[in-house]
């Protein structure tokens, strides 16, 4: 029985948000129709996180939001999180305060690069990896993912080294657990990597955001790598996708490495980027507790039961989709190369007839084309509705197809 209740959503008609905003959608999907189930970008439906939400009403009665410094808790509440998450102790001086996730890529990307230096990554990958790169100047290098026999992503190794080797890339940024797909690298992958990275003088960027969501497998974080990978790290970080707080624009990177550290700062110094968004610390603090832990295993153990009547109804009443298997996040990555339409194709479709948006997969780069990714950090009564209507658009494609 779990405490809280995530059937109840939150009212997402009244927030603004790019998730439901009709008129985005429909720059978005071309026209839908009124009753639409938006699951295509990675943000829940579900209720702020009690010890959250209370913790921002308790800032609101005070009725003033001055500026604020980067207060101790901000930091010993990172700390405490990642004690959770690895086995190594983070000092405080490691600790950056940042602005967002896509922010601190940015400028991760803007410290360690010129114009015209080459960044490497996998495809197919969140897109900001990518926008990140080419926004300033640096030119992408793509390592495309394969796909195991468990239907797992997979790395290619072989190319990953001759890659390195020609390109002679500054960064390799990391999503780990991966986005899309949700695959979580093993240590040994991990260990593979960074030890590439070392070995070519390419700096290892990790990107963990959806870390705290983790299925199946045991997770390894690349600050539990040896020192001397440690060394050649930056670690990226937010409560964002865990607590559904993305709007707050809070974020953290780790970096073990002194002299890297300091040149980070100096960006950040660059940008201002010196004092937190009083409500996204205060936010992150809140989350970072005994409290916010047992909320965000009962909110993924949740999603889990989505999940896995997810594979079950799929399974029997539409056999052309094949999913990756979710051992991470809340997002799900499917082929739908056996319907006999492309990602693109397919999204488009059921957008303007069921009003089911997804995410096309080609939006995540090359290997992308046969793909769409879903969104299940909803209500299961939601989710049953989604894929009901995706069962319904496929058996009207079949007909249609039998009538022409």
């Amino acid at each position: 029985m779990l405490k809280y209740n995530f059937d109840r959503l939150a009212d997402r008609d009244k927030d603004d948000s790019i998730k439901w905003t009709k008129s985005i959608n429909e720059d978005r999907f071309g026209p839908i129709p009124d009753d639409y189930i938006s699951m295509w970008i990675a943000d829940m439906d579900f209720e702020l996180a009690p010890p959250v939400c209370n913790h921002l009403e308790n800032l609101m009665e005070k009725k003033t939001f001055a500026y604020i410094y980067p207060y101790e808790n901000f930091f010993r509440a990172i700390q405490y999180w990642m004690t959770l998450k690895t086995d190594n102790q983070v000092p405080l001086e490691e600790i950056c305060l940042d602005y967002g996730i896509v922010s601190s890529l940015y400028h991760v990307v803007q410290t360690f690069i010129q114009p015209g230096d080459r960044v490497l990554m996998h495809t197919p990958v969140y897109n900001p990896f990518r926008e990140a790169t080419e926004n300033n100047q640096g030119i992408l290098i793509e390592n495309k993912l394969l796909v195991n026999e468990e239907k797992r992503f997979m790395i290619d190794f072989e190319e990953l080294e001759n890659q390195m080797q020609e390109s002679k890339p500054k960064l390799f940024i990391l999503c780990n657990p991966h986005n899309p797909g949700g695959t979580v690298w093993s240590r040994q992958d991990l260990t593979r990597l960074a030890e590439l990275c070392l070995k070519y003088n390419v700096i290892l960027v990790s990107d963990e955001a959806h870390s705290d969501h983790i299925q199946n497998g045991t997770f390894t974080s690349a600050l539990d790598l040896e020192e001397k990978y440690r060394q050649n790290l930056i670690y990226v970080n937010s409560p964002n996708k865990a607590f559904n707080i993305a709007g707050l624009k809070t974020s953290y990177v780790i970096i073990p490495n002194n002299k890297l550290c300091e040149q980070y700062r100096e960006t950040l110094v660059k940008c201002h980027i010196e004092q937190p968004n009083t409500l996204g610390a205060a936010a992150l603090v809140a989350s970072y507790t005994p409290e916010g832990l047992e909320w965000v295993q009962e909110c993924f153990s949740y999603i889990v039961n989505n999940y896995q009547w997810v594979v079950k109804f799929v399974e029997k009443e539409i056999p052309q989709l094949e999913l990756m298997p979710m051992d991470a996040s809340y997002v799900l990555w499917i082929d739908v190369s056996d319907t006999g339409m492309s990602g693109e194709i397919f999204t488009t479709k059921l957008a303007q007839t069921k009003g089911v948006l997804v995410q096309e997969g080609l939006s995540f780069g090359p290997g992308g084309e046969d793909y769409i990714r879903i969104n299940l950090g909803t209500s299961l009564e939601l989710v049953q509705q989604a894929f009901k209507r995706i069962a319904e658009c496929l058996n009207e494609t079949v007909t249609d197809e039998i009538n022409i």
